[in-house]
């Protein structure tokens, strides 16, 4: 594949994704869409075989314009796969014309291929990989794309995974996305700030991650204003205590320091964007999303 062949087909990539999707725009998003864990679907797998096969073009590049023009450094790896990881026999993968199997992705999409053994597999891959010509720069720049290709396919398909120093790693679990789906059940106006966060971080290609924090806060705000009748976060905290609901001092700063965060200019949530340098990513937009949903549980909890 050509430089400019490439190009268009991530540019095709793009423009087939950039769409707003039904669910997001009439509002059936849920928690467990936007966070998804322990399952893959078709188009999840397809992604994942579609960052394999981009892998196979560039390592092919690679050994073209390296100096080591014998070798084939995926055909390598996928026989490393087959008999380290798979435990399979080496005299198994090449065939008498000397044609080699079709690993990686063969085990991907396998029926019978359990999800977390995917994910096995993509460890694995980035670990043989990592100890593959580690001197190379050019060839650690391929795993750095790899690795890149598979997060944006994760972001893409709202997987709950991430690949960080080569590992992947999960970035919630279902006691956060049980959380979220509780503090869902307060009052139609929490559910209406929660679902509107949910929305912002889910859509997709460009989630919105200022505004769903904006939605996150908005929501502590709203369950706070119910019981007490102020007109302000900071003035509602202060006087729910008067209401029954008693709240260590401590805990109260917590999140009045976070309603601070989300006022502060260099992070553009409630104010004009100033200084890119600060501008909130899906972490700390989840992080909002999860710790605001167990504030109003338990503020709700705490009700008399």
């Amino acid at each position: 594949m050509t430089d400019y062949e490439e190009r268009r087909f991530k540019l095709t990539l793009f423009c087939m994704d950039s769409y707003s999707k039904f669910s997001d725009r009439y509002g059936y998003t849920t928690p467990s869409s936007v966070l998804r864990r322990e399952e893959l679907y078709e188009d999840d797998i397809n992604g994942i075989c579609t960052c394999y096969d981009i892998l196979e073009e560039r390592l092919h590049q690679f050994d073209f314009y390296s100096l080591h023009t014998h070798t084939e450094s995926f055909a390598k790896m996928e026989e490393i796969i087959w008999c380290v990881f798979l435990k399979k026999r080496k005299k198994d993968f090449w065939s008498y014309n000397n044609i080699h199997k079709v690993v990686a992705t063969e085990f991907i999409k396998n029926t019978s291929t359990r999800w977390y053994e995917v994910f096995n597999l993509i460890d694995f891959t980035l670990h043989c990989l990592r100890s593959t010509h580690p001197q190379s720069i050019e060839f650690q720049k391929i795993v750095d794309s790899f690795s890149d290709s598979l997060n944006k396919t994760f972001l893409r398909q709202d997987l709950a995974y991430r690949v960080v120093n080569s590992q992947i790693v999960e970035i919630t679990d279902k006691q956060e996305i049980a959380t979220i789906e509780k503090a869902l059940t307060v009052s139609v106006s929490v559910n209406e700030h929660l679902t509107g966060a949910l929305l912002l971080l889910s859509s997709r290609p460009t989630p919105d991650y200022r505004n769903s924090i904006k939605e996150s806060i908005s929501a502590v705000e709203a369950i706070c204003r119910s019981i007490t009748g102020e007109n302000s976060l900071k003035d509602a905290l202060k006087s729910l205590e008067k209401k029954g609901v008693v709240i260590p001092n401590m805990l109260k700063q917590t999140y009045l320091l976070l309603y601070a965060y989300t006022n502060d200019k260099t992070t553009g949530i409630r104010h004009a964007l100033i200084d890119s340098t600060e501008t909130p990513g899906f972490d700390e937009a989840k992080f909002m999303l999860v710790s605001c949903s167990a504030f109003i549980n338990y503020i709700e909890a705490k009700k008399p």
